[in-house]
Parts: C-alpha cells; sequence; structure tokens
C-alpha cells in the first residue's frame, strides 16, 4: 500500500466519480482505477461498488474511508512538524503563508502571482491547509502570515490582522422550498442538514451558531461544496455555505437566502504582532490589499 493509492481513493471518495477524481489528481481513469484494484487486492476486500454508476463505497469502503482521513492528517501534520525544524535555516528574503483553500473563489491566486513577479528577490512558500493547522503553523512561526477567516483568529491577543475580503453565510435551499426572504436559525431548525466536511472552518462557525441559538441540527452528512449544491438541488436537504461559493458553483435548482441576524465571514490577512510588523510582511500585506 502506498501513501499514492490512499490519496487516490480519498479522491474517489471525495468526487464520487472516477472521472472528477482523476481531473482533480491530474492522472488517466485507467491508471487510478489500476491503482485502485490493486490496492483492494492487497487488503483482501471491495472498497467501491461498482454495480452503481457512481463511485459508491462499501461498508469496508467507509471503514477505509474515515481510516485514510486520520492517516493523511497525521501525514501532514508530521510534515509540518519537521518543517518547524527548518525555521533557522531560512533565507531572510523568505516569506511563508498558509491558507484555507478558498483563493479562487476571492479571487486572489492572481495577486500572489502578481506579487512573485513584482518581487523576485522574495521567495514565497504557500500552504493550502486548514483551521487548525493554519493556527498551529502561525503560532508555530511556521508561518509568517496566514489567510483565514476572522472569526479563526477572534479569541488571539497576541495575533493581529488586516482585512482582505467580504463574504457571509447564506442558506441554501432547493428551488420552491417554502422559505423566502432572511432566514433566522431557529425557522430551520426542523430541516436536514448537509454541512461542509467537518474538519473545514465554516463547519466549525456551523456548530457554533448551532448551539448558540439552541437549535441542535440533523445533519444529514458532510462534503464538498459542490455535492452539497447538486445534493440541496434534488431535495435532499439544505445547507449553510458562504456566499462566495456561488461565484464557482451554480445550479438552477437552488436558491440561496442570506441569514437573519446577518452572520459575516470577513478573510484576513494575520500574523503575531512580533511577525507581521517586519518589512517582507508589511511589504506582502500591502500588495494584496492594494489589489
Amino acid at each position: 500500500m502506498t501513501f499514492d493509492q490512499i490519496q487516490y481513493f480519498i479522491a474517489i471518495a471525495e468526487c464520487n466519480t472516477y472521472f472528477d477524481a482523476a481531473e482533480e489528481l491530474n492522472i488517466s481513469q485507467s491508471a487510478l482505477s489500476k491503482q485502485i484494484i490493486k490496492l483492494e487486492k492487497e487488503l483482501g476486500v471491495a472498497l467501491l461498488d461498482r454495480s452503481r454508476r457512481k463511485a459508491s463505497l462499501t461498508p469496508a469502503g467507509e471503514t477505509f474511508y474515515q481510516d485514510a482521513l486520520a492517516l493523511r492528517r497525521q501525514y501532514e501534520i508530521m510534515n509540518r512538524h519537521m518543517k518547524k525544524y527548518q525555521i533557522f535555516t531560512r533565507n531572510k528574503n523568505e516569506l511563508r503563508v498558509g491558507t484555507l483553500p478558498i483563493l479562487t473563489q476571492y479571487g486572489l491566486t492572481a495577486h500572489f502571482r502578481q506579487f512573485t513577479e513584482s518581487h523576485p528577490d522574495i521567495h514565497l512558500i504557500l500552504d493550502e491547509v486548514e483551521e487548525n493547522d493554519l493556527k498551529k503553523g502561525l503560532l508555530s512561526s511556521q508561518y509568517d502570515l496566514i489567510i483565514c477567516r476572522e472569526q479563526m483568529i477572534a479569541d488571539q491577543s497576541d495575533i493581529s490582522s488586516v482585512y482582505l475580503a467580504d463574504d457571509e453565510l447564506v442558506t441554501v435551499l432547493p428551488v420552491g422550498h417554502p422559505l423566502d426572504g432572511p432566514v433566522s436559525l431557529s425557522a430551520l431548525a426542523d430541516e436536514s442538514f448537509i454541512l461542509m466536511n467537518r474538519y473545514t472552518s465554516v463547519y466549525q462557525i456551523c456548530q457554533a451558531l448551532f448551539a448558540n441559538v439552541l437549535v441542535h441540527p440533523q445533519i444529514l452528512r458532510t462534503g464538498r461544496v459542490e455535492s452539497i449544491i447538486s445534493a440541496v438541488a434534488i431535495g435532499e436537504g439544505v445547507s449553510l455555505l458562504p456566499y462566495s461559493n456561488f461565484k464557482l458553483f451554480h445550479h438552477e435548482h437552488v436558491k440561496t437566502l442570506p441569514l437573519t441576524p446577518p452572520v459575516k465571514l470577513p478573510v484576513v490577512i494575520a500574523g503575531t504582532k512580533k511577525r507581521i510588523n517586519s518589512s517582507i510582511c508589511q511589504e506582502f500585506i500591502r500588495c494584496m490589499t492594494e489589489h
């Protein structure tokens, strides 16, 4: 069993089709299929139910998927632990930036490219990670700066931030759903939810909001944004998503309604007070906020 095979299996489980998984991994469908078959033979179990059109997991596949996620998280943590020991050998013109995987929906990818092109003397290292590892990376000096949702650092007195982009949480409903206009969480108390994956900052924000209004939501499952929107479109459930996601994923059979009271999700550049005022960090912040 190789780590690549584990990554391939996770991609299939999350994309639901071999085609989408192969596209995401940038490999051919046949190469992907061969590796999964090889993995199944080594384990002696069927991980995927091939009698269906989509790549559905067998009971063994569901168990393997959860274990694979845990293994991938541990692998990423191990790598980040090792990166801490590289800090002392950094080039003085090296800038390490950690970010949630949200650059595309806020149009930030081009700004990173512009920064590197206009500052060829600065070696920019960019990591896309989830909330827990992002905060740990900043506090351990693995990252000089991070790009995150403001809620993530609200309780950190030793971290400063600079506003970067606006966003808000919206209710996602199938077209034809009787609710209309701004919606309170209490009005959604009897709905079945499909939320973003548990390791995401948005999932944690939703759980905190439910707890604040004493709502105990029925969560059918979690998933990626595109699969959530498709599921809502066919009436499987409702969701809460950042509105910016609809710049990337559109579906004619869903509607979005604002929440009341509104739940803002500002995106910020953050850094420790000791590091954020360095000349290299300030230059990066200037370039990002200028655009």
